[in-house]
């Protein structure tokens, strides 16, 4: 008998921060997180989560309670697809695609993780399993008050020797020079084997971004992110045209047609989504079918909760062509819910946790 929703429930997490660390748009006081569970008729629990960043959690929330769970409540769990295209149209008429895509996506991945769960399946085999380790690497390299070049060097070095082969830093949050000083230190630290990316988090102009892909040449970059702003596709074309440094993005945007735009406009050479913020899983898994369809990686973006993390690692173990998952060092919540040793890194990849789903087996008040 087919598995069916019978309740969809949202819950907030909140962790204090303390404001010590920082990216180039954002003080980390507080850290957010908006997880969904799908109750199935059996009792069981599908889980996923919401992109919730730089804003409340409150209108989201309601998004997910009143406007898209009654969508969901009663139906297979295996109906999802037909039903995000129906969540999508509605965005031509509210305006509101960025929160609905959210929403969504917390909700259809929660309900594609009990449907696996359903079937005694890992999610990686549901949707097709291409691989059984993903690469991924490690993130972080924030700005502190007191941090200089050669703390960030250290930490960064730290990852490598965790085992990891790729590592991202955060850039555009200081004068050009400042970050010149950063990432050199940290490409000495590292030397050159060792893959490593910069992300500017949409701070800059075009000016700004052709200046400092030029200036981070001689570092090997493997690709600057995020450069301007993703709603500027003809500027973030320009500089990709420009840099000698190749760009990705574009991870907070949603829906398969804005990821065909940013292609068909040459305006990125690593696709990033993440699935949290794109329209779920099968709408990643089209967009990185997407990517692979054009001869282009395509890259998961991950900071949050293990829910997030555990739900791209098996999306990515599943989507063919050159992939990679985000392992990040600093937002690491709700890691302890999972089993020791989950996301243990070997030679720069992870396997996707095991036993059914996502691998989580978790429930509202688990995470309460």
């Amino acid at each position: 008998m087919t598995e069916t929703v019978r309740a969809v429930h949202a819950v907030l997490v909140e962790r204090e921060m303390g404001g010590a660390v920082w990216n180039p748009r954002q003080r980390w006081d507080k850290k957010r997180m908006v997880l969904v569970f799908a109750e199935g008729a059996s009792g069981r629990f599908g889980i996923g989560e919401a992109w919730l960043s730089g804003s409340g959690a409150r209108a989201l929330l309601a998004t997910i309670e009143d406007d898209l769970a009654p969508l969901m409540v009663g139906s297979s769990v295996f109906g999802t697809p037909k039903l995000t295209e129906e969540v999508r149209r509605s965005t031509e008429l509210s305006g509101r695609t960025g929160i609905t895509a959210a929403a969504w996506s917390a909700i259809e991945t929660a309900v594609v993780d009990l449907a696996a769960k359903s079937l005694e399946l890992p999610l990686a085999d549901l949707l097709g399993r291409c691989r059984d380790r993903v690469p991924v690497y490690a993130s972080a390299g924030l700005y502190g008050a007191t941090k200089t070049p050669a703390d960030l060097a250290a930490e960064v070095k730290g990852w490598v020797d965790q085992g990891f082969t790729a590592v991202k830093i955060k850039v555009g949050g200081a004068p050009l020079a400042e970050d010149i000083q950063r990432v050199a230190a940290v490409r000495e630290a590292i030397g050159p084997d060792i893959r490593l990316m910069v992300d500017a988090l949409y701070n800059l102009d075009v000016a700004q971004a052709k200046a400092m892909a030029r200036a981070f040449e001689r570092y090997a970059i493997h690709f600057l992110e995020a450069p301007v702003s993703p709603f500027d596709l003809a500027g973030q074309a320009a500089v990709a045209k420009a840099s000698s440094i190749p760009i990705c993005g574009n991870e907070n945007m949603a829906w398969l047609h804005y990821f065909r735009d940013l292609i068909e406009r040459r305006a990125v050479h690593f696709v990033q989504f993440d699935i949290a913020a794109c329209g779920g899983l099968h709408e990643g898994r089209r967009i990185g079918e997407l990517a692979h369809a054009h001869h282009l990686p395509a890259t998961l973006h991950a900071a949050s909760t293990s829910v997030l993390y555990a739900a791209s690692l098996h999306l990515a173990a599943a989507l063919p062509g050159p992939v990679s998952v985000e392992h990040h060092m600093l937002h690491q919540w709700l890691w302890e819910l999972a089993p020791a040793g989950t996301f243990t890194v070997e030679n720069g990849t992870i396997a996707p946790p095991p036993g059914p789903g996502i691998g989580l087996d978790l429930t509202p008040g688990d995470v309460a």
